[in-house]
Parts: C-alpha cells; sequence; structure tokens
C-alpha cells in the first residue's frame, strides 16, 4: 500500500464503518474469534489489535486479560476509532489510538502479544515489511502474533475475486498472500496454521512467535 493508497484506504474504511459490522463482520468475524483462541491471550497479558476496525476484536480481548492486562486497538480511519470507543465505553482513551501500523506510536517491548485480522494483506512489498519490522519492535522477545488473510495456500482462490480484486482495489483491497513465508521472511517462527474459508476465499490462520532481535 502506497502512501497514495494509504489514504485512498482510509477515506474508504471511513465511509464504510457505518455499515462494517452489517457488511463485513458476518464472514470475517467468526475467522477473528478463532484466531483470538488459537493466540491463548491469557489475564494480565498486553495486547495489540493491529487494524481494529469497529472494536469488535479489542472487546473480545479485553475480556480475556482482566482488569490487570491491557489492550490497544489501532486503526487508520478516525470513524473505525470512534465505533470502537463507543463499543468499549472506556474511560481510558489510550484503548484506543488512531494512526499508521507503518510507524506504531508504542515503545519497543511494549506488547506480549499482537492480533493483525484481515491486516497485513492491504500492504504492499516494502511497506508490509516496515509493518512487520515495527510489530517485532514492539513486541518483547518471543512475544506472540496471530495473522489471519486471505491466503495463497489453497490452489483454488476463486478467479472471481481475483478478478474483482483487478477491477475494484479499493472496494476488494486485500491481496491474497503466503502468510507462513512472509512472517518467516520477517524474522517470526510459525508455530501454527490453519485454513479455513470466506465463502469463496481462503484465508490463513497463522500463530507465530517473534524471533530474537539483532
Amino acid at each position: 500500500m502506497t502512501r497514495e493508497q494509504t489514504r485512498s484506504s482510509k477515506a474508504w474504511y471511513n465511509a464504510l464503518s457505518r455499515y462494517y459490522d452489517v457488511l463485513v463482520d458476518p464472514f470475517q468475524g467468526r475467522l477473528r474469534r478463532r484466531g483470538i483462541d488459537r493466540l491463548g491471550v491469557s489475564p494480565g497479558d498486553r495486547v495489540l489489535d493491529v487494524g481494529c476496525g469497529t472494536g469488535r476484536g479489542v472487546a473480545t480481548l479485553q475480556n480475556a486479560v482482566g482488569s490487570d492486562g491491557q489492550v490497544v486497538g489501532i486503526d487508520v480511519a478516525e470513524q473505525m476509532c470512534r465505533l470502537t470507543r463507543d463499543r468499549l465505553d472506556d474511560e481510558d482513551p489510550s484503548a484506543v489510538v488512531c494512526g499508521d501500523a507503518l510507524t506504531l506510536p508504542f515503545d519497543t517491548d511494549s506488547f506480549d502479544v499482537v492480533l493483525a485480522s484481515f491486516t497485513l494483506e492491504l500492504f504492499e512489498g516494502d511497506h508490509r515489511t516496515t509493518v512487520l519490522d515495527e510489530i517485532r519492535r514492539v513486541l518483547i522477545p518471543r512475544g506472540r502474533i496471530c495473522v489471519i488473510s486471505p491466503s495463497t495456500a489453497s490452489k483454488t482462490i476463486s478467479p472471481l475475486y481475483t478478478r474483482l480484486n483487478d477491477v475494484f482495489p479499493t472496494l476488494v483491497d486485500s491481496r491474497p498472500l503466503d502468510v507462513s513465508a512472509v512472517l518467516a521472511e520477517a524474522g517470526f517462527e510459525t508455530t501454527q496454521t490453519q485454513i479455513e474459508w470466506a465463502l469463496v476465499v481462503p484465508v490463513e490462520l497463522v500463530v507465530a512467535r517473534c524471533g530474537s532481535r539483532t
């Protein structure tokens, strides 16, 4: 995702925000919840939800970490952040951050766990590498990440989905990834991987650990 694409995507998700839970969450919510289950979040964990959308994942994670833990959601779209704050009804303003995953506004080693659900595939090439470098930076050594993304691991990706992606890059803005390979290249060690389906789209759920930083 280039800077211009980031601006276009931000505008698109701001416009989509009021309809997101009705149009998108029925297809993504089940997989997000499954990814959170696989992360094995514990009471007291510090968790970052990258691309938190309307905050459903943040709310689920808050229940998992309890009062001793911390969950922060970050999203580039202001309206998504507003809806997340409304959903959480949380007096802590730091629970929701409006910002760019290319430059995460958090200190090094700030989090035990990161969730990136239907987010990483929105970035291309060097920008995807930058996002993963930022995630590694804010994770503690051996911290855990779950990435949920449309996948190239299956040979049965719908030609219709691929064609729609080419013709309507804003509406269908996610490019399938070989998630395990992308994470390995970025210095993560995969511990679990599974292919699920969202309608005709294969989706990879990958849990990995942050390797040592040099």
